[in-house]
């Protein structure tokens, strides 16, 4: 996994969500994700990729049971610790340190955009969940992600770390988890915010009559739904 939040990255990374900008982007991705997880209040989840805790945080003053949290950086994890939260892990998410089936739900928000072997890290988040997966994910085919796609080519950017993401891969990742591992995937939700935005412009607003069914929103989030099965590859082996 590569990850561009360390040292001082890591120290500013939540200064973002005090601006008026990204204070109006946490309280529009918030309410996303509150909208999607709310069957999930009182499960056990794992966030892959939870960075300072800004997500786990929210969502327990939301009313869920705190989350465990596993990221590869520890500076990132050391901010996530001020924020009193416990149940921490420092690892990553191409071999999660817990049993299958550990969690109701697994998510990740905005962080597998920076792990190079996605396919792996979502058959790990399978492997460990009983019900869900939820993917966060900064959505390619959106206005403001095409803008800072274009600004990370000229200049140091953490997005030129990254590869924006589309809900047809996030499917094609769900099918190669069916055939390879021992769950099944099924699309269950697909929802976005931040139609609108560019730069660091962003109207409540507007986000607001559009509201979360637009293809074209730069935070895309998509939820699946976990089945136990045979993978096809067993098949293959019981059959020859």
């Amino acid at each position: 996994m590569s990850n561009p939040f360390t040292g001082k990255a890591a120290w500013e990374y939540d200064r973002f969500f005090e601006t008026s900008f990204g204070a109006t982007v946490k309280k529009l991705e918030g309410e996303l994700l509150l909208k999607v997880l709310s069957p999930f209040r009182g499960g056990d989840l794992l966030e892959v990729g939870c960075g300072t805790g800004v997500w786990m945080e929210f969502l327990k003053k939301n009313g869920f049971t705190e989350p465990v949290g596993l990221d590869l950086s520890m500076d990132m994890l050391l901010q996530a610790k001020k924020k009193g939260l416990k149940k921490l892990v420092n690892g990553t998410a191409l071999k999660l340190p817990f049993p299958d089936d550990s969690f109701d739900l697994t998510y990740f928000v905005t962080s597998l955009e920076f792990i190079t072997d996605r396919k792996r890290a979502l058959l790990e988040a399978a492997r460990v969940s009983r019900k869900g997966i939820l993917v966060a994910f900064l959505n390619r085919y959106s206005l403001l992600n095409l803008y800072r796609w274009f600004k990370s080519n000229f200049g140091s950017s953490v997005y030129s770390l990254s590869t924006f993401i589309t809900k047809s891969e996030l499917e094609k990742l769900a099918r190669y988890v069916n055939e390879a591992g021992r769950k099944r995937l099924k699309l269950e939700k697909f929802l976005t915010t931040l139609n609108l935005s560019l730069g660091t412009f962003i109207k409540e607003e507007w986000e607001r009559e559009l509201g979360f069914n637009s293809p074209f929103g730069a935070f895309g989030v998509v939820l699946f739904k976990v089945k136990n099965g045979v993978s096809k590859r067993d098949n293959c082996r019981r059959s020859s």
